[in-house]
């Protein structure tokens, strides 16, 4: 479709990927911009939205390599961020399945000039940091990046809502933000808008669909995106450990999780790199796929009792001392996730007037200061070819998943126990009346 400043812009989604699309897109000059999310931003079920993320440029596809480095530039410079982005450096490392992505990564990043790559063993890891007592059994490659650091992302994604709205986009939550299904014209092909939980009609010249996770289960996309959850737990520390192990880097091993510094409060945050599934049918769409089952939902209901063990197992092969304390919180953080890894940003096939931005794999968040201006070249047609065919539609195409990150296989929620209702068991929420 051909667009213009008056074109009615509806986004369904105020994550990383929706927020920064609305962004650039209000940047650019667009005057209606409409962005629909569930949740007040920052929407706390977003997967961008959390105390910490990664930010990084470490990949084997050069690409998302060269967004990550441009991504950095924009983290360290852009007035938007100012006290959210912190370098500590960090290590990435695999167990086994991970070890290919690992060594590409550094192939890569060496060919686009990142500086001051180190390959280490355990020893040399204890050694270059004290405060790593455990064994590191597993940790079979890793890698030091000292230009690699973390953003408070979840502030970070209110900033640039903050700064899409003054310059006139609106942010619809509640009921009437909660998006159950499209709306077409009498052609059947053409997208007109959305219906949200409240029976409201949004209509619009061009719809985005940017809901991460949830877009599996709200429009067919043929089995492209499977939506994962992530497992994640903090541990408080106390004062005194916090200064401690404040001048750690982030440890990531893609498959035994990864561990990041303390923030200013104490909280020390860590996740598990095997992800969750949760097949079931929903009750609008009728599609039958992996739907996210969050602790906002539902939150009498704790990560899985083998999950938990996991996390624990792999915590004490980096901090041991730390691997019996409680968790003061705990999270299924859910995205979407391709076969490929590559994002999914494209027009759809058959259905007009509706463009599909999303496919974060795990690895979207980064991007939050760029991502929107590149969907954004999409929509006016001047996305890099190359990129289009990397982001496009590819339904039924056998898919390259070798040297892969995250190459474990899921686990199906229903097939795991404990977690229903154990924070109510366990004493840690009211029972209702």
């Amino acid at each position: 479709m051909i667009i213009s400043p008056n074109t009615k812009i509806l986004i369904v989604g105020a994550g990383a990927f929706g927020t920064s699309t609305a962004y650039h897109l209000s940047q650019r000059g667009y005057k209606s911009i409409r962005v629909l999310d569930r949740h007040a931003t920052p929407s706390c079920e977003a997967a961008s939205t959390d105390i910490s993320k990664v930010i990084r440029s470490d990949y084997n596809e050069p690409l998302y390599c060269k967004m990550g480095i441009e991504s950095i530039e924009a983290w360290q410079d852009w007035d938007m961020f100012r006290g959210l982005y912190h370098v500590p450096g960090w290590i990435l490392s695999a167990c086994k399945l991970s070890v290919p992505f690992v060594e590409g990564s550094v192939e890569t990043s060496k060919k686009l000039g990142v500086e001051g790559l180190e390959i280490l063993t355990p020893e040399q890891i204890r050694q270059k940091l004290p405060l790593v007592k455990g064994e590191l059994d597993g940790w079979n490659i890793n890698v030091w990046n000292p230009t690699a650091g973390w953003a408070k992302s979840g502030e970070a994604l209110r900033r640039m809502a903050l700064a899409a709205e003054k310059n006139g986009v609106e942010f619809v939550s509640g009921d009437g933000g909660y998006v159950r299904k499209l709306r077409y014209a009498s052609d059947g092909t053409t997208c007109t808008g959305v219906v949200t939980l409240d029976g409201t009609v949004h209509e619009a010249d061009l719809v985005i669909l940017a809901a991460g996770a949830w877009m599996p289960s709200l429009i067919d996309l043929q089995d492209q995106l499977t939506a994962k959850g992530h497992s994640v737990a903090h541990i408080q520390l106390t004062p005194e450990e916090t200064k401690q192990y404040s001048s750690l880097p982030i440890l990531d091993n893609l498959e035994l999780g990864y561990f990041f510094p303390p923030q200013e409060d104490g909280i020390f945050k860590m996740a598990h790199s095997q992800f969750i599934t949760n097949t079931a049918t929903d009750p609008v769409s009728g599609i039958t796929t992996s739907i996210p089952h969050t602790f906002v939902q539902s939150p009498i209901d704790d990560l899985p009792l083998e999950i938990e063990a996991a996390m624990r197992r792999n915590l004490r092969r980096v901090f041991p001392e730390l691997a019996d304390r409680p968790f003061c919180y705990t999270r299924l953080c859910w995205d979407a996730d391709t076969a490929d890894r590559h994002f999914l940003v494209t027009p759809h096939p058959t259905q007009k007037n509706l463009l599909i931005a999303t496919g974060g794999s795990a690895h979207g968040f980064k991007f939050l200061p760029i991502v929107g201006k590149y969907i954004a070249d999409h929509i006016e047609g001047k996305l890099d070819a190359g990129i289009v065919h990397n982001w496009r539609w590819r339904a039924g195409e056998e898919m390259n998943t070798k040297n892969l990150a995250h190459l474990d296989p899921e686990l199906e929620l229903a097939d795991l126990t404990g977690w229903k209702g154990r924070r109510e068991r366990e004493g840690r929420v009211k029972a209702k009346l």
